[in-house]
């Protein structure tokens, strides 16, 4: 058996939870462990990054839109949507 890192959790899940987790996994080409692994990360640290992506941000840097703008948050150059036209002008 492989060395595994990490701890055994018990827990007992209906069958059909069990089920659902173990075909949900085998169709992203994880073991359930990894799969319930990553969703208690989730649940715990909230969603991360994509696979494959980096992540560039400081520790300590802020968000890089909405928690900073001033309102209005729209740039002076924008032209209100208009629903009647959904060409937005252009013929």
């Amino acid at each position: 058996m492989a060395n595994r890192k990490g701890v055994f959790i018990g827990a007992y899940v209906p069958n059909e939870l069990k089920e659902s987790l173990r075909r949900r996994a085998a169709s992203e080409h994880r073991t359930l462990s990894q799969e319930i692994t990553r969703i208690l990360t989730e649940a715990i640290h909230g969603r991360g990054l994509p696979p494959g992506s980096i992540d560039r941000r400081g520790g300590s840097s802020t968000p890089r839109r909405r928690s900073t703008d001033p309102q209005p948050r729209r740039r002076a150059s924008d032209v209100a949507y208009d629903s009647s036209n959904p060409n937005g002008g252009e013929e």
